[in-house]
């Protein structure tokens, strides 16, 4: 009755639903098969690609995207586990797996993350984590790579062979999933566990990720028999002795089954303490953890029983900070997203659940049309989900812009992401004495005192500004008007109506989203202040010099326009594109971090060009 009653309530209020001031808003962008990258060929083209991603976000007030980076044992960023992709090079006549391990000249990830942090978007790595292959094409054999394909070995006699001492198999030693359509790596080996901590450790260390995203973090079944009979399964199956890989409690090996899965994410989780403990660990699976807890009538595919995976015990565990489970399903029919996505929201252990929509699915008479996947997010929101997550990109933004209709009503306003208290339960200190200046009839410049440390050692990452006519109710999702996406402490603003008293606050976050009290309020109703107006253009030198990896590069604009700032070598040839946006006149910092590029020590340039001036400085790197 309950479920029908918030039903027929989302269906009457329709948009009328307020929108929270937090929440996760995300976007999968996938690589598997180009779906949703990339599309074009060579790296400027698909840098250009990216960044048109990253923008399309933005307008539509998204803050978080999905790339995956590991589909298929392959790579979007420089691995010393995974050969490059494929997708990256190989395109019609070529036939993939031709170009397997051939580097694109540029680092996609890594592309990725700077696109997006210049608008406060997050980015979370996704990778396929069993889905080893598609298929076992002799092609993959005759492909030499460095680092070679996980699903292949070269052996002491010069053959190369598969690895099917790491594939999945069934009880008969059948290793092809007819379901899943490819071969799979098995839990129950230690070293395929190792081989992907390994992975989630070196992304975590070598990017500025915000979070781990595991899809196909599962087994899966063939003709109705699950792969549950790896060689290393067998054997440490029966193993009582050895608690760290075998079976001491005598486990059914379903649960068995289960446990291993749970023992890869444990040993991620371990490297996020000790490298980046706020990087977030996330998960997805299909949806349904059994019909008998949720309630359905139909149907369906269980996670617990016939795929082995229990997102339930690693929240409980804190193995995972938030699961992500594919509700594709319209709210109507079994199985319902609305029985659904109310059991993930509550058996969570107060993780997040971020509902998976299936937005590649409208227009389907099952399914319905963009109004459905707005009731859904209605839904998540009445029911105090973190968020919801679209499948996919492409299916959002093809040629149909549903973002735009998102825009305009469920996404109106930007939205800060949720904080996670069992990472960090410390905000950072509010910011202090906000003031404003008047430059001219309808251009401010607002600036206040950078926090100071909180007692946990952390600083500001970055602030809200709000901005309203009325004066500032922080709780309002309307009221706030800007995320900034660096500890900057000034900001410039164009106010619409000169006849109206416009008012701002400021508040700090750190790394996880814990947000600090707002600032005092200052308004618009002020005399004419010139004082302290950039009043040239200026690329200052950056510091420290030399470095090693981070520096930080100070610039300041006189006239408003489209500011670019590029880092190159001797050479000439481009190394990084920091910045290529309208800026308004004011003083701005940008960090270069060079662990994100595959560069060696030496001298590089620094270039700032826009409002019809340009200056160049250089700097020295010295790993």
């Amino acid at each position: 009755m309950k479920y029908s009653l918030l039903v027929f309530l989302i269906f009457t209020v329709n948009f009328l639903i307020a929108q929270p001031r937090k929440e996760v808003r995300a976007v999968w962008v996938a690589t598997a098969g180009r779906l949703d990258f990339p599309f074009s060929v060579g790296a400027a083209a698909q840098r250009a690609e990216i960044e048109a991603i990253v923008n399309v976000c933005k307008n539509a007030n998204l803050n978080t995207i999905v790339f995956q980076v590991s589909a298929r044992g392959d790579a979007y960023y420089s691995s010393s586990f995974l050969p490059w992709a494929s997708n990256l090079t190989c395109f019609t006549p070529c036939q993939d797996p031709a170009n397997l391990g051939l580097p694109p000249d540029y680092n996609p990830l890594a592309e990725m993350i700077l696109r997006a942090k210049q608008h406060n978007i997050e980015v979370h790595a996704w990778i396929n984590a069993f889905f080893v292959i598609s298929d076992t094409a002799s092609r993959y054999l005759s492909v030499i790579t460095f680092p070679p394909h996980p699903a292949v070995i070269d052996s002491s006699n010069g053959q190369r062979y598969w690895k099917t001492r790491w594939f999945a198999k069934t009880s008969t030693g059948q290793m092809y999933s007819g379901l899943g359509k490819g071969f799979f790596l098995d839990p129950g080996n230690p070293d395929v566990r190792n081989h992907l901590a390994n992975i989630a450790t070196e992304i975590i260390k070598n990017y500025n990720v915000d979070g781990i995203h595991f899809d196909f973090i599962r087994y899966t079944d063939l003709g109705g028999e699950a792969l549950l009979f790896g060689d290393a399964s067998n054997y440490w199956f029966t193993n009582r002795t050895d608690s760290a890989n075998g079976n001491p409690w005598n486990l059914p090996r379903n649960d068995y089954a289960r446990l291993n899965i749970e023992r890869m994410l444990k040993m991620v989780a371990d490297s996020v303490k000790i490298y980046k403990p706020w990087v977030k660990i996330g998960t997805t699976t299909p949806g349904i953890y059994t019909a008998s807890a949720m309630g359905l009538t139909c149907g369906v595919w269980e996670l617990y029983h016939q795929l082995r995976s229990d997102p339930k015990a690693w929240a409980a565990k804190g193995y995972i900070d938030y699961h992500n489970p594919q509700i594709y399903w319209n709210i109507a029919t079994c199985p319902e997203f609305t029985k659904v996505s109310n059991w993930w929201k509550n058996n969570l252990s107060g993780k997040q659940a971020w509902l998976g929509l299936a937005s590649y699915r409208i227009g389907e008479p099952a399914f319905g049309d963009m109004n459905e996947i707005k009731n859904q997010i209605n839904y998540q929101r009445a029911i105090g989900a973190a968020g919801v997550n679209f499948f996919r990109f492409r299916s959002m933004a093809s040629s149909i812009n549903y973002f735009d209709s998102l825009t305009n009503s469920l996404y109106k306003y930007p939205a800060n992401q949720p904080p996670m208290a069992w990472k960090d339960p410390i905000p950072p200190n509010k910011p202090d004495r906000l003031v404003i200046q008047k430059l001219t009839s309808d251009r401010f410049r607002i600036a206040w005192t950078r926090p100071q440390i909180a007692v946990d050692g952390e600083v500001a990452e970055y602030y809200n500004i709000f901005r309203a006519t009325s004066p500032i109710d922080p709780t309002k999702a309307e009221h706030l008007y800007k995320i900034t996406s660096n500890p900057d402490t000034f900001y410039f603003d164009i106010i619409p109506d000169t006849n109206a008293v416009y008012y701002y606050a400021v508040s700090a976050f750190d790394k996880v989203d814990n947000e600090s009290e707002v600032s005092n309020i200052v308004a618009t109703n002020v005399e004419y202040d010139l004082q302290n107006y950039p009043a040239t253009f200026d690329l200052s030198q950056n510091y420290p010099n030399p470095f090693n990896s981070q520096t930080k590069i100070d610039y300041e604009i006189f006239f408003p326009g489209q500011i670019s700032l590029v880092v190159y070598d001797v050479l000439g040839r481009e190394i990084a594109a920091l910045l290529n946006e309208e800026k308004r006149a004011g003083k701005y910092s940008i960090d270069f971090n060079a662990s994100n590029y595959d560069i060696p020590s030496g001298i590089y340039f620094y270039r700032l060009k826009g409002a019809g001036s340009a200056a160049t400085k250089s700097f020295v790197l010295l790993k």
